[in-house]
Formats: C-alpha cells, sequence, structure tokens
C-alpha cells in the first residue's frame, strides 16, 4: 500500500470543504456497495473553492465483494491516515481512491509516483529487458487492441519460469494519454527496480505491476480475483 496526503491550514479550516470530502468517502462506500468498480465525478458547492473532486477504480480483474472490500478498507485508511487533506490518495494491491481540490479528470497525472519492489533479486541479466518488452506489449494492447483500460498476461523467462504481469490506467486520460502515463512508469523501472524479480510502479493515472507468481485472474466467467488478501 502507498499513500499521498496534500494537506494545507487554509483549506482544512474550511467547513464546507471537509464535509464535502467526508461525503465522498460516504458516497465511494455506498457506490462499491451498489456493485460499482469505477467511478469519477464532483461534489459541487456554492463556493467553488470547495468542490471536491474524487475517483476510485478496482484492478481490471477484480469484482464483487473483493472490490467492495478494498474499497472500504481504503476509504477508512485515506481518512484516518489524511484526516485534513486538501488532496489524498491511496493506493492497494486492486484498488485505489482519490480526491482532491483541483480538478484532474482527464487529465494525465505523472506525480505523485511510487515503486514498489519484491525482496527477490533477479538471477539472469536479461531479465529486466524481457520483462520492460513484454510490459511494452501490455501496454501496445491497453492502448490499441481493446477498450479496455487494463491488461494483463504472461510470457516465459525460460523453459521453467513464467512472469506475470498487469498494466492499467485511469479510465478517463483516454488512448493517447494512458500511453504516455504507462511509458512514463515503465522508463522509471530500471533505476528503480530492475534488480528485483517483484516490482510495481503507479501514479495517480496509471500503474503497472510484473511479478513471478500469478497475482491476478483473467476474467473467464468468474468474478473473483485468485486472492482476497490487500497488501497494507
Amino acid at each position: 500500500m502507498v499513500s499521498f496526503c496534500q494537506n494545507s491550514t487554509e483549506k482544512t479550516n474550511i467547513t464546507s470543504y471537509r464535509s464535502n470530502v467526508n461525503n465522498v468517502l460516504l458516497w465511494i462506500n455506498s457506490n462499491s456497495a451498489a456493485g460499482t468498480v469505477s467511478n469519477q465525478t464532483v461534489v459541487r458547492s456554492s463556493n467553488n473553492d470547495d468542490h471536491v473532486y474524487w475517483y476510485y477504480d478496482c484492478r481490471g480483474d477484480v469484482r464483487g465483494t473483493f472490490c467492495q472490500f478494498c474499497l472500504t478498507t481504503a476509504v477508512t485508511d485515506i481518512a484516518r491516515r489524511c484526516p485534513n487533506g486538501v488532496s489524498a490518495m491511496i493506493w492497494y494491491d486492486i484498488c485505489v481512491v482519490g480526491y482532491s481540490n483541483q480538478t484532474f479528470i482527464g487529465k494525465v497525472i505523472l506525480t505523485p509516483s511510487w515503486n514498489l519492489t519484491g525482496s527477490k533479486n533477479v538471477t539472469d541479466s536479461t531479465e529486466l529487458g524481457k520483462a520492460v518488452n513484454y510490459m511494452r506489449n501490455l501496454i501496445g494492447k491497453v492502448t490499441t487492441e481493446t477498450n479496455q483500460n487494463w491488461a494483463m498476461g504472461a510470457f516465459n523467462l525460460s523453459d521453467t519460469e513464467k512472469r506475470y504481469g498487469w498494466v492499467q490506467c485511469s479510465r478517463d486520460i483516454g488512448k493517447d494519454g494512458c500511453k504516455k502515463c504507462l511509458e512514463t512508469m515503465l522508463d522509471k523501472v530500471p533505476q528503480c527496480c530492475g534488480t528485483k524479480v517483484k516490482w510495481a510502479v503507479v501514479c495517480p493515472s496509471c500503474g503497472m505491476e510484473i511479478d513471478d507468481n500469478k497475482f491476478y485472474q483473467l476474467q473467464t466467467g468468474s468474478t473473483s480475483p485468485n486472492r482476497g488478501n490487500i497488501n497494507c
């Protein structure tokens, strides 16, 4: 789990803005309980300075109670970690929740960004190059070949080993914005994560992950992911 919180003494003293933030978090819980896995909009006030722009999303393979549970957890954590935030964001393995006093809908937001790595080091000097090339294939798939905002798949690292990859973009930024975002995140990998088998790089508008364990479930009629835990 990674999180971001931007505080402002001036803004947090405005009761109407805090009230709107609290309403947003309640609505996210309500919408996710109704089965909505992704949403974004704005809570408007008579004073434009008090508008709250918000969104949430679940990983492409995650539906039903797993998505709802992750979002409920994220709402609780974002309220606890950022009680006076002007803007905040929290990422889990399978969902993301964020809000801001500035509109981000339709914009590619690349900062802040985070990288996470596993403990296992690569033993094959060619692994990074193969992983990056495969992620480029997934980026091409999600930005040119499908109507989805996410793509997942696996490649053979060797005769005995596979690697599993995932990429996903915010639903509002379009194919060009998605490509820009994912390629920017992928460019960070050699410096941040190139010595590790497992890594993930995320920002407000997109994210990607690769692992030697199959962490996702492709949709084949089932609506449940292959694991119910949330890493935090």
